[in-house]
């Protein structure tokens, strides 16, 4: 293979893994769904070579679960994985929380105070693949003012991991409407300048989840 069609290959293969793992985190594909090759291929017009390489790459970063035999399907994290999932985010996105508070103008402002509203408003429409598209692209906005795009990397590679698993955490109305007053919180105390603050809504915010486990609320 020349130098050309080695990176071509490699750049579809990159634009398929940044697809599907679109689609794992808005939700489209769920925790334990199975992705057949054959409809990855018809679905975004690419080859198989660069299907299982994208289903390869995945696998690797842990979004997906192969079978031999069977195939890959998107990962379930066991209830243990989800909790050091967000014990990590926790000691890595409080921290970060500064340079946000640093870094962030007006217009960023602005911009999360509107998706806070729109993620709101699918929360009450009952429009959950709606909510899982806001919320992406809210978090995406907020994680843009860390300016430091290794710090940002590692906070989406952390989030998307585990955002696949949220279809329970929001699996009752009133803790999606917990999770939206959590973005507009975030907002105020970015208007506020007040990092202890947005530092106690991130904390609570990464953890709702865990009221849809009783056993956690219980312990």
């Amino acid at each position: 293979m020349t130098n050309v069609k080695k990176t071509l290959t490699d750049q579809a293969t990159q634009d398929l893994v940044a697809r599907l793992k679109q689609k794992i985190t808005n939700g489209e594909y769920r925790p334990g769904e199975w992705l057949k090759q054959i409809d990855i291929e018809q679905t975004f017009q690419v080859n198989r070579f660069t299907v299982r390489s994208a289903f390869s790459e995945l696998q690797s970063s842990g979004f997906l679960h192969h079978e031999p035999y069977k195939g890959y399907r998107v990962i379930e994290h066991s209830l243990q994985e989800r909790i050091e999932l967000t014990a990590a985010r926790e000691v890595v996105e409080c921290a970060a929380a500064a340079n946000v508070l640093a870094n962030i103008d007006a217009a960023g402002i602005e911009r999360l105070e509107s998706l806070a509203e729109a993620f709101l408003q699918a929360v009450d429409d009952d429009l959950f693949e709606e909510m899982f598209r806001i919320n992406a692209e809210f978090h995406r906005c907020f994680n843009a003012y860390y300016r430091n795009q290794h710090l940002s990397q590692m906070i989406s590679d952390l989030r998307e991991r585990g955002v696949g698993s949220a279809n329970r955490g929001w699996s009752k109305k009133t803790i999606q409407r917990d999770s939206a007053l959590d973005h507009i919180n975030m907002v105020q105390a970015l208007k506020e300048k007040n990092l202890v603050r947005l530092q106690a809504v991130i904390h609570t915010h990464l953890n709702r989840w865990r009221q849809a486990y009783p056993e956690l609320m219980r312990s």
